[in-house]
Order: C-alpha cells, then structure tokens, then sequence
C-alpha cells in the first residue's frame, strides 16, 4: 500500500512560493533604496556645487571690494594733499595781497622772497627796514623752514642769512629768521650810520 503525504507538499509548495514572493519583494526595496541614494548624492552634490560657486563669487567680491577701497583711499590722499597746497597757496596769495596793500615791504623784495618760499609753509609777517628783512611764519615741518633757510642762501639774492627760534606746535613749528636782500652784483646799500667815502675825482 503506498500513502502520499499531501500535507507535506502542500507545505513545500507554500513555502517555495512565499520564497520566491519574499525574494521578489526584496529585490523591489534594494532598488528603491539605490535610487533614493543616487538622488541623495545628486542632491548633496548640487548644494556643494552651489556653495563651492557662492563662495567663489563672495571671494571675487571681497578682492573687488578691496581694490576699490584702495583706489578710493588713493583719491582721498591725493585729494587731502591738493587741499592743503591749495590752502597753502591761498596763505601766499593773500599775504602778498596784504602785504602789497601795507606797501611795507618793496615789491622787488616780497617777490623774490615768495619765490623763495617751500610747500608746507606760510607767513605771519614780512618786514623790511632798508635791506635787512626779519620774516616770522609757521610750517608743518622742519624741513620746510631747513628749505626755506637754504632757499634764501642759494638764491642769490639774499645774504646774511640767519635762522632764528624755531618753536614747535599744534599744527607744526613756527620760526624767525632774519636775512638782507643782496642781489650777487648790486651795490651794497649803504648804512645810514656811516658816512659814504668820497670817490677821487676822475681826470
């Protein structure tokens, strides 16, 4: 007698098909889960590009930025310097105005003086008693009275040429100095103190 055991393949059958569902079903997550990566890394990619550029354009940005500011610092020198050459002449020009108005000083005088006088420097007052000048200014620097003391001995046209104070201040130094005006060929002026020798007479 032979028995079939039909529960038995029953039960393989079930479990081969649940098998075979079970792998399927697999399959379908693994591939779902790949491509949710592929995106992720798409998308992750994206947002480091983005960045990588941004940061880019705020590099570029920040050099453009600062060759301008350094530009535009160059124009407020320039501009700083003009002004005060400005304010500088200005000074000049209305001491010689002032100074011509007064007539108290000759105007062959004021003039080689004013040649004289260096940047960065201006007159309090100009005086002069017959050829001997005493000139009172301020500067904002020494070295603009140094140019304005070597100026007038290297000129020609004054001698005894002698710097006196020189003080420091807020805005610079202010000075003295006493000269007399000599052109190289003129005739010395003669002092009112001292008579003048008689010339013998010409035969």
């Amino acid at each position: 007698m032979i028995k079939i055991n039909l529960l038995a393949e029953r039960k393989a059958a079930k479990a081969k098909a649940a098998t075979s569902l079970k792998f399927e079903m697999g399959g379908s997550q693994n591939f779902l889960l790949a491509g949710i990566m592929v995106v992720g890394l798409l998308v992750a990619a994206g947002w480091w590009w983005a960045r990588v550029s941004e940061l880019d354009r705020v590099r570029q940005d920040k050099i453009s930025a600062e060759i301008e500011l350094k530009r535009l610092e160059d124009v407020r020198k320039k501009a700083e310097a003009f002004k005060t050459q400005k304010e500088l002449l200005e000074r000049k020009i209305n001491l010689i105005t002032e100074l011509k108005k007064k007539q108290a000083v000759p105007v062959h005088i004021l003039d080689q003086v004013s040649r004289n006088l260096p940047e960065f420097m201006w007159l309090e007052s100009l005086t002069a008693n017959s050829n001997a000048i005493n000139i009172v200014g301020k500067a904002t620097t020494y070295n603009a009275v140094s140019n304005l003391y070597d100026n007038l001995r290297g000129s020609g046209q004054f001698s005894d040429v002698v710097l006196g104070k020189t003080t420091e201040i807020a805005d610079g130094v202010s000075f003295s100095l006493t000269c007399r005006f000599a052109p190289v060929g003129a005739a010395p002026a003669a002092d009112p103190g001292v008579p003048a020798t008689p010339q013998p007479p010409q035969s």
